[in-house]
This record gives structure tokens, C-alpha cells and sequence, in this order.
């Protein structure tokens, strides 16, 4: 839980907080609720935000919701930051199968069929919940469409991917946008305030706050300074990898760095049409890669071939 996406106190969001906890202390508050948005803007952070005050309230050193802050030395904190809280489980997707199986919500399961030591409520946290696959989610289903007593299901989605209706239809769903200013708050938080050294190249509204994270994570893994770098330099870096096929920077922001090249050029070009075409094409060999399990490598190396006439 403690990581550059955590923060103990609470920026964004904060009349979202109160409306949830005015729910909550009326008696009000959804069993099953779907936090969306756009990855990285902070509905993780907030989650906890609100499972700590659930959590705490009874307890000295509770959450201050006067200045919307964790108190560090609160024992629901310091349960929840080792994972080791008996009302609270969490399920995440797989690092290696990028998945929410089915045997995760079998064990999810039998934690709610276990006594409780207090009158505390369960509470389930589902992060990244686009990645349950079939079986996980008819699994799921279940749980959420019976009536239990003091237990209350949170549940997280990148609205960029898909959820199953059926999964959707049984929550009560809260969207969450940040504005501008909040937005390059958040990635100045998430990069250790480098934002505003960052080349204009990165600085693009379409971007989430995830790809600043993974970008300085691939900075330090490759020796590169974040306010040192363009867009230019950074894709001949990755001609250069040795890792193409198992770096999961490259593979999962390729694309994205090849539409702003290609924007950038149709920017500075009046050839336009050559470069709509290069991003057609490389969109779609995109999709064909992942679908067909075709050589990522030569995906790679083909793009440096046309774009660099290399």
C-alpha cells in the first residue's frame, strides 16, 4: 500500500470523501460501489482514504477528516499498511498472468464466511477489476448479488477497459476526473515533483498519470534523466534495448510514444498524408502483434526503419 500512488493526505477528491462518509454514517452507503476513471488519477489512494476512516473510527488517533489525513501512528494504518487487517481484503490482478482468477475470489470468499473478532465491517477491495476474466467474474457475481450483513464490496476500473456489464449492473458507480491543474499536481507526486523539467514532448493532456510513473521507472532502470530526455532520445534508447520483447515499458506504451513522433511530425510537416498514414498503419500491425502473438521486436524495428529511414 505505501508507494508513490499512496498519499496520507488526501488532495483531490475530498467532497467525494465527505458525500461517501455522510452515506456511510447514515446507513446509506451502497454495498457494492465502482470506482472509474482514468488510470493513476488517485482512486486507489482514495479507497483507502475511506476504508480508514470506516475502519478507524472508533480508535484513538482516527482519521482527521478536518484535514482529510491518515495519522501515521492510527493502528488501522498500520494494519492496513502491512496487509494484515481482519475486516479488510484486498484482490489485485496477478503480476505474472496480468489476471484476476477465479481461485482470488474463491479465498476472497472464505475470508467473508469467517467469523468476525469485532462489529467492524468486511470490507472487500477489487483493484483493477477490468481484469477479472469470465469464470473470476461469475464467481464474483455471486458474492455481490447476495445481501450481507455489514459487509460493503469496493470496486476500482481504468475506464479505458472493459468491465461486464452484469459485473457493472450490480454497483452503484462513482466517476472521478481530475481537472488540469489537479492532474499535473498528481504526476508532479508521482515523479517526485520532475514534471515541469520534463521536455513539452511528454507534456500531453492524453497521457495518465501511470505512464509518468513507468517513465522515471524506466529512466532509472536505463541511466536516463527524466529532464535530460525528449522524445526523440528516448525512442533511440529503445532501439538500442537489448530487451524489446520483455520490457514491459516499451510494450505497453510503444504505441502511445508512436502516435506523439507521428503528431509531432504532422505538426512540423505539411506531408501530412504520409505521416495519417504511418499511424494507421502501425496501429493496426498494433493490434495484429497482440492478437496473432507476432514478433514484438520486428514491430519495433520496422517503425525505426520507416520513421528514422533507417
Amino acid at each position: 500500500m505505501i508507494n508513490k500512488t499512496f498519499n496520507k493526505e488526501l488532495l483531490n477528491f475530498r467532497p467525494e470523501l465527505d458525500f461517501l462518509i455522510r452515506l456511510y454514517l447514515k446507513n446509506k452507503l451502497p454495498q457494492t460501489i465502482l470506482f472509474t476513471g482514468e488510470k493513476g488519477i488517485g482512486k486507489l489512494n482514495f479507497s483507502y482514504h475511506l476504508i480508514n476512516f470506516i475502519l478507524s473510527q472508533d480508535e484513538e488517533d482516527g482519521y482527521d477528516l478536518k484535514s482529510y489525513k491518515i495519522i501515521e501512528k492510527n493502528k488501522t494504518f498500520n494494519l492496513l499498511s502491512k496487509n494484515i487487517h481482519p475486516n479488510f481484503y484486498i484482490i489485485s490482478p496477478n503480476e505474472n498472468k496480468k489476471n484476476i482468477d477465479i481461485n482470488q475470489i474463491k479465498r476472497m470468499q472464505n475470508h467473508l464466511n469467517m467469523s468476525s473478532f469485532n462489529k467492524l465491517p468486511k470490507i472487500i477491495l477489487l483493484n483493477q477489476c477490468e481484469y477479472l476474466n469470465l469464470s473470476s467474474a461469475n464467481s464474483l457475481l455471486k458474492s455481490l448479488e447476495e445481501k450481507f450483513e455489514n459487509v460493503f464490496f469496493i470496486l476500482i476500473q481504468d475506464e479505458k477497459k472493459h468491465l461486464l456489464s452484469t459485473i457493472k449492473s450490480r454497483c452503484i458507480q462513482f466517476k472521478f476526473v481530475l481537472k488540469n491543474n489537479e492532474k499535473v499536481h498528481r504526476i508532479n507526486e508521482i515523479m517526485d515533483y520532475q514534471y515541469d523539467k520534463l521536455s513539452p514532448d511528454f507534456k500531453n493532456k492524453y497521457l495518465n498519470p501511470v505512464f509518468y510513473k513507468d517513465l522515471l521507472d524506466y529512466c532509472e532502470k536505463n541511466n536516463l534523466e527524466p529532464g535530460k530526455i525528449n522524445l526523440n532520445s528516448l525512442l533511440l534508447n529503445i532501439f538500442s534495448n537489448k530487451n524489446l520483447r520483455k520490457d514491459d515499458f516499451i510494450h505497453n506504451y510503444f504505441l502511445m510514444l508512436i502516435q506523439l513522433f507521428i503528431h509531432k511530425q504532422i505538426k512540423n510537416d505539411t506531408n501530412d498524408q504520409k505521416y495519417y498514414s504511418l499511424l494507421n498503419y502501425f496501429t493496426q500491425r498494433f493490434d495484429d502483434v497482440n492478437k496473432y502473438n507476432l514478433d514484438f521486436e520486428s514491430y519495433v524495428l520496422e517503425f525505426k526503419h520507416l520513421a528514422y529511414n533507417e
